[in-house]
């Protein structure tokens, strides 16, 4: 039966769902009963799965960060017994997130096993252009997917973060940290550790989390079924991407990202998310290598490109110290050994570009003649 409800009743409801309220603070607030409150909810976030499918792919990202929020349904792994319908305990959502644009490029809700990884950076890959660099954390399941799905057309680095042990109140909820709290490691390719981070994502993590009110923590608001938690996730992030406006570029990641022109209402996404046909999956694409700037050059093969890194300079050799002087004749102590020196090592500014370099050529030089030239002045010899 479809919904009966006038516009501006769905657009009351479903704005309060994606500000974080529960479903009944939802009945509570607009009048509308939970049974109605719940099927609107489903068909408008199954809708937004299908508006997400259609309108986000043909991407150029060329920096990418994946993470994954928790959250469970029905119970906590830990209550889990057996009998239990599988897709009750944890799950977990993937999101690949664009660290430019802020926008979301894919999501998958699930187990946090090698299954959902898979689909979830081959969904991922199938919506890029360019050859991106993936940053994700230490989970092992993301070196199969991205290897499996990007091969060898892909810069990737993993964050790991090194959580210590304390019983201090302070860390109840936030595990200690170590000295060396954040180590970074390349995997696949040569990508830029400065730009190796998940900072982005899981402050989107957060985001979400104060715009679906059933992924919080310490809550009653957690889904009962994976149809619905899927449904809510494609809901907020769907209001994510096209409805909010982020506060980095003063527009929605939409329009940053040359998606959309202009700010969707919530009863534009209602009515688009009704109404979306089911559609087709996007199909992977070759991938092109992102423009480079400054001072490069393409390689032959179309590999990649050779840069002219600046600023590197040479560690300075360790000093030696000189040995001490052979003790004086005739009882005399020795003098004192002199300071050790090193010699100074020049600092490099610059990586040699290889494709540029030519064997130089030899300027003509004049020959010097040992006698005077043939003019006849005094001196010259008779030819």
């Amino acid at each position: 039966m479809a919904n009966a409800l006038p516009m501006e009743t769905r657009a009351r409801v479903v704005s309060s769902l994606i500000e974080g309220n529960s479903i009944r603070a939802t009945e509570r607030m607009t009048g509308v009963a939970k049974s109605t409150i719940l099927r609107l909810g489903l068909d408008v976030g199954e809708g937004c799965a299908r508006i997400h499918n259609r309108v986000v792919r043909g991407l150029t990202c060329e920096d990418v960060e994946c993470d994954e929020t928790w959250s469970f349904i029905a119970k906590k792994e830990r209550r889990v017994v057996q009998g239990d319908p599988e897709e009750w305990g944890d799950v977990y959502t993937f999101i690949g997130f664009d660290r430019r644009t802020k926008l979301v490029i894919a999501y998958r809700a699930g187990k946090r096993d090698q299954v959902t990884t898979d689909a979830f950076i081959a969904d991922l890959r199938a919506r890029l252009l360019v050859v991106p660099q993936i940053s994700t954390d230490g989970l092992a399941t993301y070196v199969g997917a991205v290897s499996a799905s990007f091969g060898g057309h892909v810069q990737y680095g993993q964050v790991q973060k090194q959580y210590g042990y304390s019983r201090s109140p302070d860390h109840r909820y936030e595990p200690a940290r170590d000295a060396n709290f954040i180590r970074k490691s390349s995997i696949i390719g040569a990508p830029d550790a400065a730009r190796v981070s998940t900072s982005g994502v899981e402050r989107l993590n957060l985001t979400l989390r104060h715009t679906v009110g059933r992924t919080r923590r310490l809550c009653l608001a957690f889904s009962k079924t994976m149809r619905g938690h899927r449904a809510a996730m494609s809901l907020g992030i769907a209001a994510y991407n096209f409805c909010k406006i982020h506060g980095a570029h003063r527009v929605t990641p939409a329009i940053e990202a040359g998606l959309v022109d202009r700010v969707w209402e919530i009863e534009e996404l209602i009515e688009a998310a009704l109404s979306e046909p089911e559609g087709y999956a996007p199909v992977p694409q070759h991938l092109t290598l992102p423009a480079q700037t400054g001072p490069v050059r393409e390689l032959p093969s179309g590999a990649g490109f050779l840069r002219l890194v600046r600023g590197g300079e040479v560690p300075p050799a360790p000093s030696v110290p000189s040995p001490p002087p052979p003790a004086p004749r005739g009882g005399k102590k020795p003098g004192r050994a002199p300071e050790p020196t090193s010699s100074p090592v020049p600092s490099g500014g610059e990586q040699l570009d290889l494709l540029l370099w030519r064997r130089p050529e030899r300027a003509p030089e004049q020959l010097s003649l040992p006698f005077p030239e043939r003019d006849g002045g005094p001196g010259a010899p008779d030819v």
